[in-house]
């Protein structure tokens, strides 16, 4: 119950904006309710005035009334449905952009643990079904809950004597529905987490679609895409027993219940204790309290299926972020670009028994360029995503111009250093917006020449559409080469103090290394850098070059210095390089 009453208080301070929607539905849902629940009483006055008197004018005036009661209730419902539905739909476009928001502001470890799959099924599945749950489902919910308690008080006013009888049905009815409900309940919190894995199979599939094709592999997939669907589908059936043996049982007691108000109310009519008319206008609001209070049951488990999703979507927002104090803090600009790493040790959360940086100590003074060379999983690019700060260290310290750069502001400090990956992940719009992702507020002036000094505009202005060519999910229209170039010129245009080459020539061709190379050695003057690279070619024209071996350095120098070492680690690496 505690858990209940959190959750509803969420979701309320949630809806707190559509408030004033809301208050315009529940007008009109009275005035709909209070329509519905007086026609019983026209059709009584029919029956015991105008047929048993064979008044036809007080005839016509019921019919009259009736049907002026009917359009008002009409018209009633069709606003009460507007803005209910309204207001659910805007609380769900927030709660949506609120979970993306807080999917992106969390820290890079929660991703390694995450499955991007996963979290696409809680922005749509999960949603979608609180989204039901907050239009049509809250609409429905309020109207037959005012129904059934204004229904049953109608009902004492007409006859106490057969309303006692459907009063002792209640508690039992009730119990029945907490029971299946709570059911129900955990039955949807397991298939939405089973659709949520599922999502994330069929996320990783399409997703690499070319791996999956290329070892033609599309049987397997669509193999284990449905083992993870049959277990979704194997709690929806569980579910679908509980909720079909709920409605039996409830159908039972209300046609039982009916059957005894007629056999009853007939006997009463009989001894001339209600009238024809009082005993129709009875049996029309128990039909009305009876579907309403079945409504209400059916509303129950859509509901308890939504707590199961909503419960998922809070447990995400109620993950905290990275800490705001990170980007509130006084704006330091980099000045000169000086790097310093002190003592690191470093191992990532996946992975905490595994030290990838062991009291790892370098420094790069103002505009050098600097090359990291090692084997695999040496820890190359680990030292890329520690000074953007995607991680922090065990222990240690990294210094920018001085300063530990937990003590710049988040943003601030990623503005200022610019990277290109060896895999360049671009955005599915133009080639323009992609270039601009550098720098928002650039014109299409600075664009072009950016695109210049990364040897992409010659490629670019071969396209019909230009900058304005789409480059469709995550660069696919674009050649390897193409869309690393797109990805220089975007941090060219950024500017920033200090770049961050990883692998970034990797993807070229000859000649297009050739000129990217040449456009890298522009960008590099007036700038620190940092080059990741395995290529002979890319690190040979740095000023230091660190070579690296299990997370700690095991040679430094120039590449002239370094290559007459003949049993230097570095040698070792060209000559595996050569021979491969």
């Amino acid at each position: 119950m505690k858990n209940n009453k959190a959750f509803f208080m969420k979701l309320l301070n949630l809806s707190r904006e559509e408030w004033p929607l809301l208050i315009k539905g529940m007008i009109f849902l009275l005035i709909s309710s209070a329509a519905l629940m007086a026609y019983p009483q026209y059709i009584k006055a029919i029956i015991d005035n105008a047929l048993q008197t064979k008044d036809t004018k007080a005839l016509n005036y019921a019919a009259l009334f009736a049907l002026g009661v009917f359009i008002i209730q009409g018209i009633s419902s069709s606003y009460r449905f507007y803005y209910f539905t309204l207001a659910g739909e805007k609380t769900v476009k927030r709660l949506r952009v609120k979970l993306f928001s807080q999917i992106l502001s969390q820290e890079m470890p929660f991703f390694d643990f995450q499955k991007t799959g996963e979290l696409l099924g809680r922005l749509s599945s999960d949603t979608a079904v609180l989204q039901n749950a907050l239009s049509v489902n809250i609409s429905m919910l309020v109207r037959n809950l005012f129904q059934t308690i204004g229904g049953i008080v109608l009902l004492f006013i007409t006859s106490t004597k057969l309303t006692v009888f459907i009063l002792i049905l209640i508690p039992p009815l009730a119990w029945l529905v907490a029971a299946f409900g709570k059911k129900v309940k955990h039955i949807s919190k397991l298939t939405q987490d089973a659709l949520a894995v599922s999502s994330g199979v069929a996320e990783e599939s399409i997703s690499g679609v070319r791996t999956v094709k290329a070892f033609a592999q599309e049987k397997w997939e669509i193999n284990r895409y449905g083992d993870q669907l049959q277990k979704s589908f194997n709690l929806s059936l569980d579910r679908i027993s509980v909720v079909a043996k709920f409605t039996g049982v409830v159908s039972i007691v209300g046609f039982f219940a009916i059957v005894f108000i007629v056999w009853y109310g007939g006997r009463l009519v009989i001894q001339e204790e209600m009238s024809v008319g009082t005993l129709t206008s009875y049996i029309l609001y128990v039909m009305t309290v009876a579907f309403s209070a079945g409504l209400l049951g059916s509303l129950y488990t859509d509901f308890m299926s939504a707590f199961g999703a909503g419960h998922r979507i809070f447990e995400l927002l109620d993950i905290a972020t990275v800490n705001e104090e990170n980007f509130k803090k006084p704006l330091k600009n980099i000045s000169k670009g000086v790097i310093e790493i002190q003592h690191a040790d470093f191992s990532y959360p996946a992975r905490p028994d595994q030290l990838v940086l062991k009291n790892f100590s370098m420094k790069i003074e103002q505009n050098e360029t600097i090359a990291i060379v090692g084997s695999s999983g040496a820890g190359k690019s680990t030292i890329a995503q520690l000074l953007m700060r995607f991680y922090d260290l065990n222990s240690g310290k990294i210094l920018i111009d001085g300063l530990d750069i937990k003590d710049y502001d988040l943003y601030a400090l990623r503005n200022q250093v610019g990277i290109v990956s060896q895999e360049p992940i671009l955005i599915s719009e133009s080639i323009e917006d992609n270039i601009r992702y550098g720098k928002p507020d650039a014109t299409f002036e600075e664009v072009v020449a950016a695109a210049k000094v990364a040897y992409a505009d010659d490629f670019i202005t071969t396209f019909s559409a230009g900058y304005k060519t789409l480059v469709g999910e995550k660069g696919v229209q674009l050649s390897g080469g193409q869309k690393q170039r797109v990805a220089i010129a975007r941090a060219v245009l950024k500017d920033p103090k200090i770049l961050i080459l990883d692998e970034a020539t990797s993807a070229l061709d000859s000649e297009s290394e050739y000129l990217v190379q040449a456009a890298l050695e522009n960008l590099q003057k007036g700038r620190t850098t940092l080059i990741i690279a395995h290529r002979l070619s890319t690190v040979k024209k740095s000023d230091k070059i660190f070579v690296m071996d299990h997370g700690e350095i095991v040679q430094s120098g120039p590449h002239d210095e370094l290559i007459l070492m003949k049993d230097g680690f570095y040698n070792k690496l060209i000559e595996k390089q050569f021979n491969n």
